[in-house]
């Protein structure tokens, strides 16, 4: 029980640190950027979008997958580079583990946060997704928006992008938490995302390369419904890394002696 309320109390004041921040203002605005820009184009070309082929829900969903698919991946390097940097740029590691907490404490606070920060933004995203269609709707009834949807596919991929984006975000996690240099956990990353882009084109292995298990996951849309429970393969494969991952930053963290 004493565990829990000292994790409780690391995950309030880690959240409390992040309050009027760049990365609070980072994780509410970024997922309207996709919606937003979607939102103008549906307003402006949506008859001409559905003039073409598909359901006015199912085109929202083929122009939102394919964007955040690719910029996703960039925020969670912003967000894991921020969470750590704090800490870093304000010379206070030193402060925190002499202070009479657990540092497993420490760890699994901090990681527990960022891991919060990104499943919030991803249903913030399906939520803004949702928004954008009622809008297009009142504005023009004719598209389509008004026909009834399963937002829990919405839902339900904007999760899968979640747990299949863990493993890779944990690799982040535990760089930007070891390095100060803000370079290197974005170099790797971005160097993780080209390098997936690469050997997908014909590699028998790109499966199993972490940084493209979001993508790979992603559910398959089928006119009216997605079937989210198929293609499980990248989502196990992420989940698995995230254990090893955090295991290994786990056990850092008890044997660090000097920040």
């Amino acid at each position: 029980m004493n565990t829990v309320i000292a994790l409780k109390r690391g995950i309030s004041a880690e959240i409390f640190k992040f309050r009027s921040t760049f990365v609070f203002w980072l994780i509410l605005l970024a997922p309207a950027f996709i919606p937003t820009i979607n939102l103008i184009v549906f307003l402006r070309r949506g008859e001409a979008i559905l003039a073409r082929s598909g359901t006015a829900w199912g085109n929202l969903m083929q122009f939102s997958n394919g964007p955040s698919n690719f910029l996703f991946p960039f925020f969670v390097f912003i967000v894991a580079l921020y969470v750590n940097n704090i800490e870093w740029s304000s010379n206070t590691w030193k402060l925190i583990y002499t202070q009479p907490l657990h540092r497993l404490n420490i760890f699994f606070s901090k990681l527990l946060v960022f891991f919060g920060m990104l499943f919030f933004s991803l249903m913030l995203y399906g939520a803004l997704i949702i928004a954008v269609g009622k809008i297009v709707n009142l504005a023009n009834p004719t598209l389509g928006f008004g026909e009834s949807f399963d937002f829990v596919i919405l839902f339900g991929r904007c999760f899968r992008m979640f747990l299949a984006t863990l493993g890779f975000a944990s690799i982040q996690f535990y760089i930007s938490q070891r390095s100060k240099n803000l370079i290197l956990p974005l170099g790797i990353g971005i160097g993780g995302i080209i390098s997936f882009m690469i050997v997908v084109q014909g590699w028998e292995y790109a499966a199993y390369h972490p940084y493209g298990y979001h993508i790979l996951a992603g559910g398959l849309y089928e006119g009216a419904r997605t079937i989210l429970l198929e293609n499980m393969q990248p989502i196990y494969l992420s989940l698995g890394l995230m254990i090893v991952m955090v295991g290994i930053g786990a056990y850092d963290a008890l044997r660090k002696r000097i920040i």
